[in-house]
């Protein structure tokens, strides 16, 4: 095939400000800017303030599907007459929107490109689900990518079938740009750093409210290096979900630990990122987060556990635990806190043109259309 604009159709549950919902919104963006046509199709309805819906380019075709709470069985027939009035080239699925796409195209010859945000064990909930996943990449028109070399070998493990082929394409993520929320956020290291002190070393950690994002870890490691003296503090970016952000966060206030300040979704991290001193994550699990691909764009130093691809990310350039133990993330902390400023410079400068060379979404994009191109141009069997 020769080189053509083509019609991708994205397909993803909902706009929250997760990693792929950025992820999926800059790359339509780059892609229609190449004079692509993309549509995207949203199951839930949108409120008109959306922080990424209003990001997205109006070149782009967004439809929302109105989907109802738990297992929606009509939303499967909606998206088949969406799909059927669209007719893309090629459908892009993401997340758990492959759950209905599947029962969507029955009969339909259409190819899919899936991307695994995750560790593949972790993107399904049941061993039923993932047999199910691993019939469809194998009889279907699908075609997973995956997004680190660590997600890579996951997705082969877990699946463990000769028959079925992934394309490692990284992650990317646009040049973030100061927004106009930027002058608060300095007033409020301002007040930080006057209530604690100008030698007070501000980390900031981006995730959501849950168990994966493994916030009680932060916390018992910020009272161990309270009890040293050591003088951060840590804010958190990140929306809530029910009972279990409600618990985890009951257990910090009960620590006394009044130094983990949370600060609730935000749709400008990357304002505080490129204030603060460190970037750190505490994850038990992980894909390739696109907040530390921001936190590379904004230079702002990394600490994290050792999990998906993030040790491949960050390799010498930051920060890694050995493990996820309390002792092991301490002494990274403790490593990166003690760094001089000569070495952070040199981290800082390797970061960004990592950022420039694998992460930027330009980069991204022309992985994900070459790929495209190959597989709209396969011919069926």
């Amino acid at each position: 095939m020769k080189d053509k604009s083509l019609h991708i159709l994205h397909i993803i549950p909902n706009l929250n400000m997760g990693g792929a919902e950025k992820f999926v919104c800059d790359l339509s963006n780059q892609l229609v800017n190449q004079k692509n046509r993309i549509s995207l199709i949203i199951f839930y309805d949108l409120d008109k303030n959306n922080f990424l819906l209003n990001s997205l380019s109006g070149k782009i075709n967004v439809v929302t599907l109105s989907k109802k709470k738990g297992f929606d069985f009509s939303l499967i027939f909606r998206l088949r007459k969406e799909i059927s009035i669209l007719k893309p080239d090629l459908i892009h699925s993401h997340l758990r929107a492959f759950n209905y796409l599947v029962f969507s195209i029955f009969f339909k010859n259409i190819k899919v490109v899936h991307t695994v945000h995750n560790l593949a064990q972790e993107e399904i909930n049941n061993r039923i689900e993932g047999l199910f996943r691993k019939i469809c990449f194998i009889l279907f028109n699908i075609y997973p990518v995956t997004i680190s070399n660590q997600s890579n070998r996951s997705f082969h493990d877990y699946y463990n079938s000769n028959f079925i082929h992934s394309k490692l394409i990284f992650n990317g993520r646009s040049m973030p740009e100061k927004s106009s929320n930027y002058s608060i956020v300095e007033n409020q290291f301002k007040k930080i750093k006057s209530k604690y002190g100008s030698d007070v070393k501000i980390l900031i950690n981006i995730g959501r409210i849950e168990n994966q994002k493994n916030h009680l870890l932060i916390n018992d490691v910020m009272l161990s290096l309270e009890k040293k003296s050591f003088n951060i503090v840590v804010l958190v970016i990140g929306g809530k979900r029910g009972n279990i952000s409600k618990s985890i966060m009951n257990k910090i206030y009960e620590s006394g630990n009044d130094r983990l300040l949370f600060l609730g979704e935000i749709n400008y991290p990357t304002d505080y990122l490129s204030l603060s001193d460190y970037f750190i994550l505490s994850s038990k699990y992980e894909g390739m987060p696109i907040s530390l691909i921001e936190s590379f764009a904004c230079k702002c130093m990394p600490i994290s556990t050792p999990v998906g691809g993030i040790p491949e990310m960050i390799g010498d350039d930051g920060f890694v635990s050995k493990s996820l133990s309390l002792e092991d993330f301490e002494n990274s902390i403790l490593k990166a806190l003690n760094v001089s400023e000569k070495e952070k410079q040199i981290i800082l400068k390797n970061n960004f043109k990592k950022f420039e060379r694998f992460y930027s979404i330009s980069s991204t994009g022309k992985n994900y259309y070459n790929y495209y191109k190959k597989i709209a141009d396969i011919k069926d069997v």
